[in-house]
């Protein structure tokens, strides 16, 4: 069919599952009202768009209770995944941790590193990260709220995982000043003004961070500080976990651009976690999936068995 806009349209086709994928920046209770129309007509959802929901039971308690509703009345199933927040900072950490014995910290930290490059949106990276923007400037993502909105998820999701009980979950964060004006692929970042910010959010038993997220953004020629770590390729952005315990544990993950494709292959993994689950969610019990899918009934059926022709 061709492409619409108009919800009763898909209703009509009577799908078996739904990937709801529209924006929620702005507009989160619209899009849990779009999911809960889809819900309430018997028709299964997956979605990237409420990044709370990936761990339902830290989501809002309004949204939460409004989808277990609507999949009750339907007999359907929901299910919100995506990449980070998502499969990298749910799926993979449960898998490592498998092989874990006392942890006495756990620490993810995300390096968007070169965003002028592999993201060079002026409306994401000025406003909402703040680069360009003058110094004392709060970047609208922490002003927003949105870091503990969307990340104390996570936070929330690998502390139950462990067993800890949380005293609290305390955001820090900086920013750091072009130290002369920069020269970007989005322009030039002048002198005195933000050029890159760090923050962590992390949760707190006795004073002590215990489990924490922490993300890093920079432009392409940022002058990196000595006091913030570094992955093992410091010219690439990309994840990396820190166990320290009994045993430590460190994982890198970076994803790389296909030669053939020019999708960035972060926005092509957050999609593709989505349309990987959609059979087991079709065939999953009505409710609300709590925890993260995994194993082989969600991997991927499009490997080539083949070099193409």
């Amino acid at each position: 069919m061709s492409a619409t806009d108009d919800l009763d349209a898909v209703l009509a086709l009577q799908p078996d599952c739904v990937t709801y994928c529209a924006t929620a920046v702005r507009r989160e209770n619209d899009a849990i009202a779009d999911i809960v129309t889809y819900l309430d007509a018997g028709i299964n959802v997956v979605t990237i768009s409420t990044i709370p929901m990936v761990y339902p039971p830290a989501a809002p308690p309004e949204w939460r209770a409004a989808v277990e509703a609507a999949a009750a009345k339907g007999n359907s199933t929901f299910y919100a995944t995506g990449a980070e927040p998502g499969f990298i900072s749910l799926n993979i950490p449960t898998a490592l941790l498998a092989g874990a014995g006392t942890v006495d910290s756990y620490r993810m930290d995300e390096y968007a590193i070169d965003l002028d490059k592999s993201y060079p949106v002026w409306d994401v990276l000025h406003e909402s990260m703040g680069f360009g923007k003058p110094n004392g400037h709060v970047p609208a993502r922490i002003a927003s709220g949105k870091v503990n909105h969307d990340w104390e998820t996570v936070v929330r999701y690998i502390a139950d995982i462990l067993g800890l009980e949380l005293d609290g979950v305390e955001l820090d964060w900086e920013t750091l000043l072009a130290p002369t004006d920069l020269e970007t692929a989005i322009g030039v970042i002048p002198e005195g003004t933000i050029c890159a910010h760090r923050w962590q959010l992390a949760g707190i038993i006795d004073g002590r961070p215990v489990v924490a997220v922490q993300y890093f953004a920079t432009v392409s020629s940022t002058p990196w500080p000595q006091r913030w770590p570094r992955p093992s390729r410091t010219a690439e952005g990309g994840m990396v976990i820190r166990i320290e315990g009994r045993p430590s544990m460190c994982l890198e993950l970076y994803f790389g651009q296909s030669p053939s494709d020019r999708v960035n292959p972060g926005v092509s993994a957050t999609a593709l976690t989505a349309v990987n689950s959609v059979p087991e969610v079709v065939d999953a019990a009505p409710g609300v999936l709590t925890n993260p899918l995994a194993g082989p009934a969600i991997v991927t059926r499009q490997s080539r068995t083949r070099p193409a022709q």
